[in-house]
């Protein structure tokens, strides 16, 4: 047999149930997968539905919101631009700039290079407005003299330092640049070359009967007025795409950027820049890709997470290999769905499914708000040998999305429960701290951060919180 129908076959008779039963067992909302191979040959599925209250069925041409793998495609039209002499790499952005109100003198060292590998030296966005989001025409040049006007956090070049908000004045500079709104130059320089005619970083543009809703708490479930997206964050998060479309994503840079760029800027794109400390596929940042390895073969990739919504994409180049999955909810194993697609295109037998969150059958319960019944099967979970749930894990994906979107009144049903079972978890701490922030109580806020911080020394995340609501910076 070919090598082209075993590949067919075993994605038929392999990765279709595989993903199919962990939909199943994890009560999962929706996903969509895309796989190449040989380069060129795609094969792309939906699974569950766009929305739990209709029971729309998730097609590959589902439109989902795709985070920061938006960032892969704002690097495409970087280096495009940097082909064409429009941009250099080791430019000063401030040049290109003059207008933004720069706030540190050392930001005039900081170039497109810098910006493209995170390495600029700026933060990270704290709180992304999505419960007031801004959607006219000047809202991501608003939010880039924001960021302009912040003090760094570190030398520009200095180190690796992931930041959002270096990407959305990176998307304001290609918009500049170009003349044009940032939606209309990614979708005339990067989505229409490759043919990706209903993706688009305009949620306007996504049509009613395509797109995925976020689904959000416990149970998953679309919340309205809940979504992440506003156009101040539009290069950072925005795309919606396809598992199809995704297909001739992959397949062109497979093909060394074909369509989009020379193969010799294709090259330079990918040149690993800086060691990241992730690991594995995340182990060194290119230009707006990260470059790793999975199962010893060159990988490079980026994922993706807003509330919501997971995805992840990865390419083993040498291969002609390629893997995009997306969800309409925080608690898929987008890890484990990636691997075992991977493994399926490499040969190998997916890995054996992971047993449930716990918060698969707390769900049923918890949606009448009946925390200490929800409690009482929690114990009675935990106690089962052997077990038919992790009980360790869930309670983290199903609760942050709310707390990000400010709709805490949801949370804290779940906050509760959690607290209750895993008194001595200091993520729930956190949580609960960052949940207090949002509803204004600062004090208790910073007395659940200390206790997280006192659990965990080691959460940076927690501690900048705390340092900041504590007024120390």
């Amino acid at each position: 047999m070919s090598r082209v129908p075993d590949t067919e076959h075993r994605i038929e008779s392999l990765l279709w149930p595989f993903v199919d039963g962990l939909v199943d067992s994890w009560a999962l909302p929706g996903v969509a997968l895309c796989v190449v191979r040989h380069g060129d040959q795609v094969a792309a599925r939906g699974f569950g539905t766009r929305d739990r209250a209709t029971g729309e069925p998730v097609t590959a041409d589902t439109l989902f919101h795709l985070a920061s793998i938006s960032k892969t495609f704002v690097a495409t039209a970087a280096l495009q631009m940097v082909q064409t002499g429009e941009l250099a790499l080791d430019a000063d952005i401030t040049a290109y700039l003059p207008d933004l109100p720069w706030g540190d003198p050392r930001a005039a060292q900081i170039t497109l290079r810098h910006l493209l590998s995170h390495r600029s030296g700026l933060g990270d966005v704290t709180d992304y407005g999505w419960h007031e989001p801004e959607l006219d025409d000047g809202a991501l040049a608003r939010f880039a003299a924001r960021v302009a006007g912040w003090t760094l956090e570190r030398d520009p070049g200095a180190g690796f330092a992931y930041s959002n908000a270096a990407y959305e004045l990176l998307g304001h500079l290609v918009a500049t640049t170009c003349g044009q709104s940032f939606e209309k130059a990614l979708q005339e320089r990067v989505l229409d070359p490759v043919g990706m005619r209903t993706s688009t970083f305009l949620r306007a543009d996504v049509p009613p009967h395509l797109g995925a809703g976020p689904h959000l708490g416990l149970p998953p479930r679309v919340v309205d007025g809940s979504y992440p997206y506003t156009r101040r964050h539009a290069p950072s998060s925005s795309l919606h795409s396809s598992a199809a479309e995704m297909g001739r994503w992959m397949v062109a840079h497979l093909a060394g950027g074909a369509g989009l760029m020379s193969p010799q800027t294709h090259e330079v794109m990918w040149e690993p820049q800086i060691e990241t400390g992730w690991g594995e596929l995340q182990a060194q940042m290119a230009y707006g890709w990260f470059r790793g390895s999975y199962r010893e073969h060159a990988a490079v990739s980026h994922s993706g997470s807003d509330p919501g919504f997971e995805s992840n994409l990865v390419l083993l180049p040498d291969l002609g290999l390629g893997v995009t999955v997306l969800t309409n909810g925080n608690t898929a194993p987008i890890t484990t769905l990636t691997r075992a697609a991977l493994d399926t295109l490499l040969g190998l037998e997916p890995p054996p499914p992971p047993l449930p969150p716990v918060t698969v059958p707390l769900a049923p319960v918890l949606e009448g708000y009946d925390v200490h019944a929800a409690s009482d099967l929690y114990r009675q979970l935990a106690a089962a040998d052997p077990p038919t749930v992790d009980v360790e894990e869930g309670f983290a994906d199903a609760v942050w999305g709310l707390i990000e979107v400010h709709r805490t009144d949801l949370a804290w049903p779940l906050l509760e429960l959690w607290r209750l079972v895993q008194p001595r978890s200091a993520v729930s701490w956190f949580m609960t701290g960052w949940a207090h922030q949002i509803d204004g109580h600062r004090q208790t806020a910073v007395e659940h951060l200390r206790r997280s911080v006192e659990l965990d020394p080691d959460d940076d995340e927690a501690t900048t919180m705390l340092r900041r609501l504590s007024g120390d910076e």
